[in-house]
């Protein structure tokens, strides 16, 4: 069934964000702990206003009537609780969304995958293992974009990914998407050069120090403060900065809305990408 756009966009003129239950649907990554808090809250809130009217307006022009949002940002920034929460609130506005983690999607299982990173950083240095991070080689880009186009031509249902942080922990689900609108991809890649078919890229900003300590509590690392972790995180960081400049909508840690060209001031860059020497 079409949607009537132009209903929906009357009908948001008027809507006002719903209370959060304590049990909400989150990301489809087994075992992953998602801790929803205030400050999640105050940020999809401060989002979701702007992102309704672009996805309200990409819908109109689509036959398939389908858009795909990321929310994207360094490890432990809170993209699984706030892409949850602007999937939430698409729902109870009326537009059917699904939650997809792109943490599903490496090549390996994250055990094997984080002792890969450091055969490539022991072998390659520094230089090696930002080549690894985030690329084709660690990650089947290819898939995530494969979903997106189906998504996009209105399949109905899509075979996807499960992957926990054992071999044992890994399998497909056939998900139904006949009443889905809006996929929410929420991936620390989602604004990669190395994947098409994202419309509305939403940037969560913070600095690798920021990051730590939502890691420990959502047990992603054995070592969340080690220097290999924290180059990482460094490393990762200079990947979004990069490819911030496609970026609809940038939230600061501090929970504002960020121009580009703020955010490069911010980050002490330049708007290409690249640090600005002190």
């Amino acid at each position: 069934m079409q949607l009537d756009v132009k209903e929906l966009e009357k009908k948001a003129a008027a809507f006002v964000l719903p209370e959060i239950p304590e049990n909400i649907a989150h990301g489809d990554m087994p075992g992953d702990q998602v801790q929803i808090g205030e400050d999640h809250i105050k940020k999809a809130a401060l989002i979701f206003p702007k992102l309704l009217p672009m996805v309200l307006s990409l819908l109109g022009e689509r036959k398939e009537q389908k858009v795909v949002v990321t929310v994207c940002g360094g490890s432990g920034v809170g993209k699984s609780e706030i892409a949850s929460l602007l999937s939430y609130y698409l729902k109870e506005f009326g537009l059917g969304s699904y939650t997809l983690s792109g943490d599903n999607y490496p090549r390996r299982i994250p055990a094997h995958n984080d002792a890969k990173r450091l055969r490539v950083f022991r072998t390659g240095g520094r230089a090696a293992l930002d080549a690894y991070l985030g690329s084709d080689a660690e990650i089947d880009f290819q898939e995530v974009e494969e979903i997106v186009a189906a998504f996009k031509s209105g399949k109905e249902e899509i075979w996807l990914k499960r992957m926990g942080r054992t071999e044992d922990a890994l399998w497909y689900e056939k998900v139904d998407f006949r009443e889905v609108s809006v996929l929410v991809i929420e991936w620390t890649h989602g604004n990669s050069d190395c994947y098409q078919g994202v419309d509305i890229p939403v940037l969560l900003n913070s600095t690798p120090q920021e990051t730590l300590a939502h890691r420990a509590a959502r047990g992603r690392d054995g070592g969340t403060d080690s220097p290999f972790t924290m180059m990482v995180l460094e490393l990762e960081q200079e990947k979004l900065k990069k490819q911030a400049k496609k970026a609809k909508l940038i939230v600061s840690k501090q929970g504002e809305l960020l121009s580009y060209e703020e955010f490069c001031e911010r980050m002490g860059m330049t708007q290409g990408g690249d640090s600005v020497e002190q």
